[in-house]
């Protein structure tokens, strides 16, 4: 397919999220049961209660069996209720609420409380127009009811006090499910957004791709991977700091936004990884534009006191993989031929490479995608908890700068630093309404947070993570044997594990929370070292000190450069 052919394609990012419409109906008629339900019972107690003599009992008892029948069978037929048929009902609910208000033998003037229930449930569940018909009927409705009853003020008084009222209502209710639909939308965006980058994160990156793919298969086109991996990134934090190294993947997903095609979707997939899915893309024009991003970035750097370089790897379906995790393994192993061969190159990946990685023996797959998942459930847990996916990203960053500090070797160090991003995945089994609770947790809750660690580690039974699981189940033990689940001490807690809880209260104190606001980091360190030796390890604490001091000088030397 040409460019032009390209251009014209609606771009994957503008898609939005999918609705389950059923399940949509259904609710809507189950709130409407409860509405006829509740109508019904209170036309009983008009029975019941002292009454007037002029009201008819026997319309009262039909109105009533006839709101009991329809609530009954909007309930249990909700399920295949067809949603047409809703504005249909809540007419005869307008109806029904007249009639109670006629058999009665009130004056009318209350009967406008009964039409709001109508009105509300209108303006929230159904269109403008279907709203606009709700409240013309009711209008009909009420003003021959004011015709028949006169009450005093006169009917056409009555009736415009009323309506005003129900217009009112109307109008605020939908401005309100706007607000509210503008918020979902906003969770929704952020929930699949990477807050550093503004691109789509890995979540967000998986779905379009199940998407497109989809898409391709209906339509028998093309589809492509792309997959790239900053070189060397990590000596760019190493030697000018984690800000520089924000700055720097900032810089390099502005190059990947503004050099690919307009229905391409670009998203951060990892610390220094990212993806493309090109639709309508075979193999070598996804090459083409690999090519021509990483010349681009390539270009960016080259004057930068660490010069970064990309690597890329490319497939493309059908020939490269049917599914999304066919695709996602064969581009993975392209892009590590692509490092494997001397970096700043990009490799379509064949069979070949595949029979190679396995002579080689060098690579897990199995293990990498069992890593994918449970790094896309961390993140999540850390969008409940905290509404940022950064926390775990941090307590990993400061986690691998205090494993430096001890003198980890930087494979060591890169364990302890996935061991602080995912030291929090047990909380996937705690409630949101014990991990956003403002006030302090009582005992029962206290407990059910105790256990994260065991579970967290429980989650991470894999072969490939056998040691970050035990710091994961470990990180919350105390030096004094007071900390939990096991109630470790002193020497008996890994020192992987004492890092992380250190990493993990600097983070916390540091970070705003629902039950209280940010510790400055004077405080949080001084709160650290008052602690060192019963809470947490002097030795990591002392680390962390020094990292922190370091970081401080370095930032002074650079203001005092400026």
């Amino acid at each position: 397919m040409n460019l032009a052919g390209r251009l014209d394609a609606a771009p994957s990012e503008a898609l939005p999220p999918p609705v389950d419409s059923s399940f949509a109906t259904a609710l809507m008629a189950k709130i409407l049961a409860a509405l006829f339900a509740a109508g019904a019972a209170l036309a009983l107690l008009l029975v019941l209660l002292p009454h007037s003599q002029d009201a008819s009992e026997t319309g009262l008892l039909v109105v009533i069996a006839v709101a009991v029948l329809v609530a009954g069978g909007l309930y249990t037929q909700s399920s295949w209720l067809p949603e047409r048929a809703l504005p249909l009902v809540l007419a005869i609910g307008s109806s029904l609420v007249t009639c109670v208000a006629y058999f009665s033998a009130l004056t009318p003037s209350p009967l406008v409380f009964f039409y709001v229930w109508v009105c509300l449930y209108s303006a929230y569940f159904f269109t403008v127009r279907q709203t606009a018909w709700q409240l013309a009927y009711v209008g009909l409705a009420y003003l021959v009811l004011l015709l028949e009853r006169q009450p005093d003020g006169g009917p056409a008084a009555w009736w415009l006090v009323g309506m005003g009222t129900l217009a009112v209502a109307a109008v605020v209710i939908r401005g309100m499910r706007s607000h509210v639909e503008s918020l979902i939308a906003s969770l929704y965006d952020a929930s699949r957004t990477d807050p550093l980058t503004r691109l789509a994160n890995r979540r967000g990156h998986r779905e379009t791709l199940d998407l497109e793919l989809e898409r391709a298969r209906r339509n028998e086109s093309p589809l492509a991977l792309l997959m790239l991996d900053l070189d060397h990134f990590k000596e760019v934090n190493d030697r000018c700091g984690h800000h520089v190294g924000d700055a720097a993947l900032r810089r390099a997903a502005a190059i990947l936004a503004e050099g690919k095609r307009k229905l391409d979707a670009v998203a951060r997939v990892g610390g220094e990884e990212f993806a493309l899915v090109l639709p309508n893309t075979d193999a070598h024009e996804a090459f083409t534009l690999a090519e021509r991003l990483r010349c681009s970035l390539r270009d960016e750097f080259a004057g930068d006191a660490v010069t970064l370089t990309a690597s890329l790897g490319v497939s493309a379906f059908p020939q490269h993989g049917a599914t999304a995790g066919a695709l996602l393994r064969t581009a993975d192993e392209a892009l590590y031929a692509a490092k494997n061969n001397g970096r700043d190159r990009s490799v379509i990946y064949s069979d070949a490479l595949s029979e190679l990685s396995a002579e080689l023996g060098s690579r897990d797959i199995a293990a990498e995608r069992f890593l994918a998942v449970v790094m896309d459930l961390a993140e999540a847990v850390d969008l409940r908890f905290s509404g940022s996916a950064r926390h775990g990203e941090t307590v990993g960053r400061y986690a691998a700068m205090m494993a430096c500090e001890l003198g980890f070797s930087e494979q060591r160090a890169e364990r302890v630093r996935l061991a602080g991003l995912l030291h929090d995945i047990g909380k996937v089994g705690v409630p949101n309404s014990i991990l956003g609770k403002p006030g302090s947790l009582d005992d029962d809750e206290r407990a059910v947070i105790r256990r994260h660690p065991e579970l967290g580690a429980q989650i991470l039974e894999h072969d490939s993570l056998a040691d970050v699981r035990t710091w994961v189940g470990a990180h919350h033990e105390r030096p004094d044997g007071h900390g939990y689940p096991l109630g470790l001490r002193g020497a008996e807690i890994p020192v992987e594990a004492a890092i992380v809880a250190v990493a993990d209260a600097f983070e916390a104190m540091t970070s705003n929370r629902s039950y209280r606001d940010a510790m400055a980091h004077d405080a949080a360190r001084v709160e650290l070292e008052r602690h060192a030796g019963t809470q947490f390890d002097a030795a990591v604490v002392e680390a962390l000190c020094a990292v922190l001091d370091r970081a401080s000088e370095h930032a002074e030397e650079t203001l005092a450069r400026l």
